[in-house]
């Protein structure tokens, strides 16, 4: 739900600046997660009262909370987190599900690319990683980058994933 030409803008804006930051250092600022995060459950608010803000920070608190266990393993960086976080409130609690889907699938695409950029023995890392998921068994996740593995900007696919949702109606 956007309210105006300016708050889709805004919106779109941080979300480019998130992204393009994860891209080239691996890095998003809270400069631009508090000022997403705050203008989302402000939004909310004016549309829909109370219960939109209401909406807007269980949504917050939703994604936080899913996303916890990845942070906290080192499987997801700081950032990535804090942005996903922030831009729940503008997507809604209601589209929830299509948003991590969404991110989940240009995660998926930014996986490939980072892979491709990865020298050979980072993929054939990456390859035994698979491997061993697909037969259930225990794979080791490294967060950044080392050697020759690229590591994927996940910021930039939540950044996408809150765009396509938005822009699609949930």
């Amino acid at each position: 739900m956007m309210a105006s030409p300016l708050a889709f803008g805004t919106f779109g804006f941080l979300l480019a600046v998130a992204a393009a930051s994860d891209a080239a250092g691996r890095r998003i600022s809270n400069r631009i997660t508090v000022p997403l995060a705050v203008g989302g459950i402000a939004l909310q608010a004016v549309a829909g009262g109370l219960a939109g803000a209401a909406g807007a920070l269980v949504a917050t608190a939703a994604v936080g909370a899913l996303l916890w266990v990845p942070w906290s393993r080192g499987w997801l960086g700081g950032g990535d987190w804090k942005l996903a976080v922030a831009a729940a409130p503008w997507v809604g609690l209601g589209s929830l599900a299509s948003y991590l889907t969404t991110s989940a699938v240009a995660a998926g695409g930014l996986a490939t690319v980072a892979w491709l950029a990865s020298g050979g023995a980072a993929r054939r890392d990456i390859g035994a990683n698979l491997r061993a998921a697909a037969a259930g068994r225990p794979v080791s996740i490294p967060a950044r980058a080392a050697g020759d593995r690229v590591s994927v900007p996940a910021g930039a696919a939540f950044a996408v994933g809150a765009l396509t949702t938005v822009v699609l109606g949930g």
